[in-house]
């Protein structure tokens, strides 16, 4: 967390209002109602996000929830409303708007709520059910495959995948509130293999178009090396390529880059069609089964129409 401090504080330490307003443009920004931090305009968007979430929950007694406490955990959610920071109090009713933020009152046991940098946060198994239930099926599916994910080589920074019982029995507390119809849903289409949003978004993509269900995670021997397929249908395979898995550095870029094709001739010296698509075509209305279909049809999978 980057040095943070509100107006008060900055008053204490000899800086008059004309001064505050002057360093906005130049040395500080404003973080949330009162509260400043240095501005870094090179930061990356995820610590902004960070920042802006911490320094909301020094003006607020509430608990940072749903998707900002997503942000302060780590769980990745789509189509972020950056719009508010978002909190709960545990009433039955009596939430509210204002200055950027947004209090939810939900029913809130001291059992879902943890400390992360100091401030309170809902639990990630409540995040997850919180975050679900404010969005549709897409985002709900996300953000259980997030916190229910297993790494297929574990390390030990990963956090603990969260039980399917414990979410069902979260979400059972919560069963009256709105979105829980949804979440119940979402739980049920969610899975512990999907490495990340895109392959989440990308499997209920291929549920919402009726493509034929894929399996997910295949793994395949190919001169004597493993590889696994995010979406296998036999004769296609499917890869999400996020990103991240191209690494930040060109040299990192280049290797990977060798390493998909070095992948990509050795299914296809197998028989097997690979299709790769990237985000671009997810947030293209009907992309991915324009994309699939025609390789669907090839392979076999899909009997085309006389």
């Amino acid at each position: 967390m980057g040095e943070m401090w509100t107006r008060q504080q900055l008053r204490a330490m000899g800086w008059s209002d004309a001064r505050i307003a002057r360093a906005k443009d130049e040395e500080l920004t404003r973080l949330a109602h009162g509260v400043y931090g240095v501005r870094d305009s090179d930061a990356p968007r995820w610590v902004r996000d960070r920042d802006r979430i911490l320094a909301a929950a020094l003006t607020c007694d509430a608990v940072v929830s749903h998707e900002s406490a997503a942000v302060l955990h780590g769980i990745p959610f789509l189509r972020p409303d950056r719009e508010y920071v978002h909190f709960t109090i545990d009433r039955k009713s009596g939430g509210w708007k204002r200055r950027a933020q947004h209090v939810h009152a939900r029913p809130l046991p001291a059992g879902q709520i943890t400390v992360l940098d100091g401030v309170r946060v809902t639990s990630r198994c409540r995040t997850a059910v919180d975050t679900a239930m404010s969005g549709g099926l897409e985002r709900g599916v996300c953000a259980f495959d997030a916190v229910r994910f297993v790494p297929r080589y574990p390390t030990p920074d990963d956090p603990e995948p969260i039980p399917l019982a414990e979410l069902e029995q979260c979400l059972g507390y919560l069963a009256h509130c709105r979105g829980a119809a949804i979440a119940r849903e979402s739980l049920g289409l969610s899975v512990t293999c999907s490495g990340s949003p895109g392959e989440s978004l990308s499997r209920m993509q291929i549920l919402s178009a009726r493509l034929p269900t894929p399996r997910l995670q295949t793994p395949f021997v190919l001169e004597e090396e493993l590889f696994f397929a995010d979406f296998d249908w036999g004769a296609v395979t499917g890869e999400f390529d996020g990103r991240s898995k191209y690494g930040d550095e060109p040299e990192e870029i280049d290797a990977a880059l060798a390493e998909e094709k070095r992948r990509h001739e050795l299914f296809a010296a197998a028989g097997i069609e690979v299709v790769r698509w990237r985000w671009r075509v997810l947030n293209t209305t009907g992309g991915l089964r324009r994309l699939l279909l025609p390789a669907l049809t090839r392979g076999g999978v899909i009997v085309a129409s006389a």
